[in-house]
C-alpha cells in the first residue's frame, strides 16, 4: 500500500448532535500518513468550520436521508423523513462522485440510519463500507429489517458499546458480517472550576421527550421541595424536532415556580467549558441508555453522572455517578444534594471519573483500531482484485 488511504466520512448533523462531534473527534485524530479524510455531512452547522482549522475538506450534501426505527415511532418517523428519503437516488449520485473525485478506498457511515443509503452506493461505486452503529435499536420487524438491509452492504461494524453490539446480534438474521466495540473518544478536560459560583447541574441534548427533558422539571421541583443548597439545572441543547414542547416546558417552569432552578440556555458548539464548572450531570432519558456521548464526555471531564437505566459500560453505580431504574426524581435530588452537600464524596465520584475515562474514552485505542481497520479492508479488497 503506497501513501495513505483516503476516506470518506458520511455524516447526518453537521456538528449538531453526539454522532457528529464523535466523528469529529475520531477524524481529528487520524494519523494523516495512513489516513486521509473527506467528510460529507446532511447538515449545515458548526462541521464546516472545525474541519477547516484541521485542513479536513468537507462537502454538503442536504439530500442524505436517514431512518431508524424508534420503539413505538416506527410509522411515524418513517412518514417524516420520506420526502428526503426520495431523493436517494441524488445523494448516492453526489457521494459516489465526491468519492472519485478524492480517490478515497473506502467509505464510512457514521449512523446506522444511513442503511438505505448504504445500498445505493454499492450500486454506484464498489467500495468496503464500515458503519457506525449508534441506536439501541428496537427488537421488531423494522428492526430486523434494517440490520438485514445494511448487514447485505456493509463490510465492518463498529458499536458505541456493548448494548448495540448484542442488540445487533439479537436481529440479525443474516449473519457473517464482521465487528467490534468502539467506545466514543471523549475530549481532553478542561481545569475543574465546579464550585466557583452558584453550582450547575447540567444537561446536554436535544430537548425532547424520549430524552426525558420534562423529567428536569420534576427534579427541580424535588431540589426546592427538599430545601437543596443553591444550584441550578441548567439546559444546554436544542428542540429540534419539537419546539412546541420546549415552549410547553418554559411555561411549565414559571407555573410551577421552579425558574431559579432550571434555566433552557440553548445550544453551545463547546460544551468542555461548561462541563470544567458542572458540579453533576443528569440525563433523565426514556430509553434508559446510560452510555451517550454526554455521558462519556462528563465521566471523561470528571463529572459525576446521573442517568437511567443499569448498564455500567460508562456510569459505575456509586463509583463515578449514580443510576436509577426506574426514574425517580425525589432519589435523583438526593442524591444531587449529597453531592453539593459532601465535597470529599464529590472529589471521590470526580477522580472516578476522570480515570475512567482516561483509560477508556481517551482515544488512542480508537484511533489505532480505526486505521487498522480501515488498512485491513483495503488490503483485503487489493488481494482479492
Amino acid at each position: 500500500m503506497s501513501g495513505p488511504v483516503r476516506t470518506l466520512h458520511v455524516d447526518v448533523e453537521g456538528g449538531w448532535g453526539g454522532s457528529s462531534r464523535s466523528l469529529y473527534e475520531l477524524v481529528s485524530r487520524l494519523d494523516r500518513a495512513r489516513i486521509s479524510p473527506v467528510v460529507v455531512h446532511r447538515q449545515s452547522g458548526p462541521v464546516t468550520g472545525l474541519y477547516e482549522q484541521i485542513g479536513v475538506p468537507t462537502r454538503h450534501v442536504p439530500e442524505i436521508g436517514s431512518f431508524v426505527p424508534r420503539k413505538n415511532k416506527a410509522l411515524k418517523n418513517l412518514a417524516a423523513t420520506l420526502p428526503r428519503l426520495r431523493r436517494l437516488g441524488r445523494a448516492a449520485d453526489r457521494i459516489a462522485g465526491i468519492a472519485r473525485e478524492h480517490g478515497a478506498g473506502v467509505i464510512h457511515l457514521n449512523y446506522e440510519g444511513l442503511f438505505l443509503l448504504a445500498e445505493k452506493l454499492k450500486s454506484r461505486i464498489d467500495l468496503p463500507v464500515i458503519c457506525h452503529s449508534r441506536t439501541h435499536l428496537p427488537v421488531s420487524r423494522w428492526g430486523r429489517w434494517l440490520v438485514r438491509r445494511l448487514a447485505e452492504n456493509t463490510d465492518y461494524m463498529l458499536f458505541i458499546s456493548s448494548q448495540e453490539r448484542d442488540r445487533w446480534a439479537e436481529l440479525d438474521l443474516v449473519g457473517g458480517v464482521p465487528g467490534e466495540v468502539m467506545w466514543n473518544i471523549a475530549r481532553a478536560p478542561l481545569a475543574r472550576e465546579p464550585f466557583a459560583g452558584p453550582p450547575e447541574i447540567v444537561y446536554l441534548g436535544s430537548i425532547d421527550p424520549t430524552k426525558g427533558t420534562d423529567r428536569l422539571l420534576d427534579i427541580a421541583g424535588e431540589l426546592e421541595r427538599r430545601n437543596a443548597p443553591p444550584a441550578i439545572l441548567a439546559v444546554y441543547g436544542q428542540a429540534r424536532a419539537n419546539p412546541k414542547f420546549a415552549r410547553a416546558l418554559d411555561e411549565r417552569r414559571i407555573k410551577e415556580g421552579v425558574e431559579n432552578r432550571i434555566e433552557f440556555r440553548g445550544h453551545v458548539e463547546d460544551v468542555a467549558p461548561v462541563l470544567a464548572r458542572a458540579a453533576a450531570l443528569v440525563r433523565p432519558s426514556r430509553d434508559d441508555d446510560p452510555w451517550g456521548r454526554d455521558l462519556i464526555e462528563a465521566t471523561a471531564a470528571g463529572v459525576p453522572v446521573l442517568a437511567t437505566g443499569r448498564f455500567e459500560g460508562v456510569v459505575q453505580k456509586g463509583q463515578n455517578g449514580f443510576l436509577f431504574d426506574p426514574f425517580d426524581a425525589g432519589a435523583m435530588a438526593e442524591c444531587l444534594i449529597e453531592l453539593l452537600k459532601d465535597p470529599k464524596r464529590w472529589r471521590a465520584m470526580s477522580q472516578a471519573g476522570l480515570a475512567l475515562g482516561r483509560d477508556k474514552f481517551g482515544g488512542d485505542g480508537q484511533v489505532e483500531r480505526f486505521q487498522s481497520v480501515v488498512e485491513s479492508l483495503v488490503q483485503h479488497r487489493s488481494g482479492a482484485d
